[in-house]
Formats: structure tokens, sequence, C-alpha cells
């Protein structure tokens, strides 16, 4: 060369490339290249073309970075003004200009310090970043047919191309429309089968399984096509590769959630199903079952489904864990607001685990009949973090899950449904005992809700000076059932008394007295 190439600094290298590729003078831009990797027979053949493909790829992916570029031979950081430190940093041996996305992991672009034999230092672009470059460039080539689209279809936004942005858009409206052919084919087939006769009898749970079919249809539909649109920017098409990089982490955040979607819609389906089966004409002990499992199926699959989108959303993220300081920004707002997000929702959280605890002891359970704050209720569902209990006049009372596990709840049915009620009467001390109690036990014999186990029985439990008071026991199967069938029977003891032992009611006395006794 005449003249030097001015390699001094990073910022002088960068100047001095960009200044040559003005030029068209790619064989003097190649002194800027490291082309230590290329092999030494083609090196003078490929250097021209190697500085043109770098130079598209530094301006396409705008890392021509002037102003964050040292002006110094050791690449020290200038210090700001009013600084009072001479410099700032350590000296540097390479300074990234930035990352150049290929396929699945990213390439970092490198000015490097080296020395060729006794003369001074100078900065050159990387043996690797040079080694590189080929590969790099046969992803982000603009494709030959681009020489005949219009110029309204070349131009970028954020450095893409609008004819990418609808061939991704098309391409996506063509995977929708496979994945619900795909979605809807299923459905047909299987509606084909409930109508043939043939198949009738021996598929006669295949119902559900079109109803499932029916309710995963759309976000069927959206998995298939973001697993088709993510297989098309992850590799599939070198073409859309600009395009692709871009949009990638975006449809990789749809192709989870859709995922978490359809997971869903799984889980809700076969719980609901199992909840929905008729339980109440079941024997004793398989109704008892029954209750246990729908209290494990109400809560776990909240459980299940709260940890499902728990893990989709850290899946989404971790796309940009990849990305420089976006993923950094990400993760670590993530945390912080992990934090303060902890702090806020405690309530919340402890109502979560105590419904997980609810769910593993299960001291109240789906149709259980309890006490609580003095209402007498039928637990109805158990949710995230509250319980819904039913009052006996169709209220219903929303109930912390956390109130279940440190309160006193009065569980009616918690180890068997089989329920004693008390009933009370009041006679004078005249009554006829024996007579009373013959009647109160044909009449619990004769009532349909008595469950001809337990004799029932009534004895004098208190004298007071006014009258003599009563106590009998009903039983039957459950302790709606009971607390009816001791309120039928108290009803007709009331009556049997007053038809046969009138009389002898409670009643006041007063004694009147001759005054001339």
């Amino acid at each position: 060369m005449s003249e030097p190439a001015n390699l001094t600094t990073p910022l002088a290298t960068l100047e001095f490339f960009q200044s040559a590729v003005m030029k068209h003078q790619y064989d003097l831009a190649a002194y800027a290249l490291n082309m230590n990797l290329i092999d030494q027979k083609i090196q003078r053949n490929h250097a021209i073309e190697l500085s043109q493909r770098l130079d598209f790829l530094l301006s396409e992916r705008e890392l021509y970075v002037f102003d964050d570029l040292p002006d110094r031979p050791d690449g020290l950081i200038e210090p700001p003004l009013g600084s009072t430190s001479s410099i700032m940093g350590v000296p540097r041996r390479s300074i990234q200009l930035g990352y150049i996305d290929y396929r699945e992991r990213r390439v970092p672009i490198y000015l490097q310090r080296v020395r060729v034999g006794d003369s001074a230092p100078i900065w050159v672009f990387s043996d690797q970043t040079v080694g590189n470059i080929d590969n790099l460039y046969e992803q982000y080539h603009p494709a030959e047919f681009e020489r005949y689209l219009p110029a309204w279809l070349k131009f970028k936004v954020f450095s893409i191309a609008l004819w990418e942005f609808l061939a991704l858009s098309l391409f996506f409206l063509l995977t929708m429309g496979v994945g619900w052919l795909l979605s809807k084919g299923t459905g047909k087939i299987i509606s084909h089968y409930i109508d043939d006769e043939k198949y009738r009898n021996d598929l006669g749970s295949i119902h559900g399984v079109a109803d499932l079919v029916n309710k995963l249809t759309v976000p069927l539909t959206f998995t298939i096509s973001f697993s088709l649109v993510f297989t098309l920017v992850s590799g599939g098409f070198p073409y859309l590769d600009a395009v692709a990089a871009s949009t990638r982490p975006l449809i990789w955040i749809g192709l989870v959630f859709s995922t978490m979607w359809l997971g869903i819609r799984v889980i809700n389906f076969f719980a609901n199903r199992y909840q929905n089966m008729q339980i109440e004409n079941l024997a004793a002990e398989h109704f008892d079952k029954e209750r246990r499992r729908r209290t494990y199926v109400s809560i776990f699959r909240r459980v299940f489904i709260f940890v499902m989108i728990l893990g989709s959303i850290w899946m989404g993220l971790s796309e940009f864990t990849n990305m420089e300081g976006l993923g950094k920004t990400l993760l670590t707002s993530a945390g912080i607001a992990g934090v303060v997000i902890g702090i806020a929702a405690q309530p919340i959280l402890g109502n979560i685990i105590a419904g997980v605890q609810v769910a593993v002891t299960q001291p109240v359970r789906i149709g259980d009949s309890v006490i609580m704050d003095g209402n007498f209720s039928t637990v109805e569902d158990l949710r995230y973090t509250y319980a819904v209990l039913k009052t006996w006049d169709e209220r219903r009372l929303v109930v912390p899950m956390r109130e279940l596990i440190t309160d006193t709840v009065e569980n009616w049915s918690h180890t068997e449904v089989h329920q004693t009620c008390p009933v009370f009467l009041f006679v004078d001390y005249g009554a006829d005992i024996d007579a009373i109690r013959q009647q109160f036990i044909s009449a619990a014999k004769d009532n349909k809700l008595w469950d001809k186990k337990t004799e029932p029985e009534i004895f004098v439990v208190e004298v007071t000076e006014h009258s003599i008071k009563l106590r009998g026991a009903v039983s039957a199967v459950g302790p709606i059932e009971a607390w009816t069938l001791a309120c039928e029977i108290r009803e007709q003891m009331l009556g049997y008394l007053y038809r046969e032992h009138k009389p002898y009611l409670p009643a006041d006395r007063l004694v009147l007295k001759d005054k001339e006794a």
C-alpha cells in the first residue's frame, strides 16, 4: 500500500472499513479483516467478497456503532467531562460491536487488537468474526426474487422488509387453516362413527370424545398454527431469516400460551365431566369415596392450572434470556416484582396454600354439611382461595380457605354421613311416659326418612318445678334427612300430646284458698 491503513484504534478501524466500502474499494477494506482462519490459498481471491458481505451485515444489523467505540490504541473508554479519573476501565484486547442472530444462537461481532511482527498493534475484525461472515450472509442475503419486487414491498420497518411481514402473515393464516381443518376433521370422523349404528353400542362413550374435540378445536388450531410458524422462523425457510430473528420470541410466547390454553381446556373438560356424574344413588361407602375424589379434583385441578400458568410465563420469558440487555432486564424486573407481589399477596398465597392443605387433609369436603359462624351449610365448591358454602335458605357464604384451617368448623359428615338428631318435648307430671315413648318410637319407624339401623329412643332428661323434659333421638342417612325427620316427628308428637295428653301439657298452677278456711 502506498499509504498504510489507519487501524490504530477501534474507531479508526471501523471508519477505515466503511470509507473503503463507500468508495467500492473492497480490496482495501479487506485490510481490516483478520483472515487467519481462511485458507491462505484463497485469502486474496475471497477478501473482496468477504468485505462486501461484512458491509452488508453491518448495515443490515445497524452495527456501525461509531459513537460507542473508543478512539484510543489501548481501547480504554474516555472519561466523562468533570471526572477526576484519568482513565476508566482496563485496556482491552477486543471490543464487541453487537450480535447477529444465527439460527437459534447469537454470533458476536468483534474488533480485535493484534500485533503483526515487530510493528505496533492494530485493530481488525477478529478471525472468528471473519470466519462466520459466509454463514451469516447465507442467512441474511437478499433473495433472488427480491429484484423483481416493487420498491414499496422492500420498504423496511425495524430492519424487516414489508414483503417479509406479508409472507409471515400469509403463512400464519395458512397454518391456521390447516389447524382448523385438522381439528374439525377429527370431529367429523368421530361424528361419523357416532351416527353409524354398527359402532353406536361399542362406542357409547364417544359422545364425550366428540364434545372434547369441539371444546379443543380453537386452542388446538392456534397450537398447530404457532407450532408450524415457530418451525418456519427457527430455520425452516431461509428467505425469512430477518423477520424470523425479530419475531421468533413473540411466536414462541404465542406457542407457549396456546399450548397452555389447550392444556387448561383438557383439564377443565375431564374435571367438569367427572364432577357432573350423578352420585346420589351410590351406596354409602361409594358415596363417601366419591365426595373425597371430588374434593381432590376441585382443588388440585385449580392448583395444576395455576402451576401451568406460572410455568408458561416462565417458559415464555426464557426466550428472552439470550437477548442481551432485554433478557437481563426482564428477569431482574421479574425478580423484583416477584418479591413485591409476594409481600403484597401474602393473604392470597396463604389461602392457596391452605387450599392445598384442605385437599390433602380434607377437614371438609365437597358435599359436607357444616356449621360455621352459626350457619348450617353444605360445602358447594372449593376454589383457589375460598370455599363456597350453601346455607339451608339458599344463601351463599364465601369463606377464605385459611378460615377452614384456622377456625373451628363443625362438620356433620366428616367421617360418615349418618346423623342422629334430638327431639325435645315437655309434659306435666301426670303424663304417661310409657305411652309417649311407644308413640314416639312408632312414629319414627313409620317415617320413610328413618335409616332402619339405629333404634329411636326417648328418655326423661330433666325435671323442673314446672314440667318434665323428654329427649328423643332419631337417625337418618344424612344430616339433612336427620334434621327433616326430627322436624316431622316433633310435629307429629305435638299433635299426639294435644289429643291424648291435653290435661298434662305444661301449665302454670295457681292455688286458690277460701278466706274463711
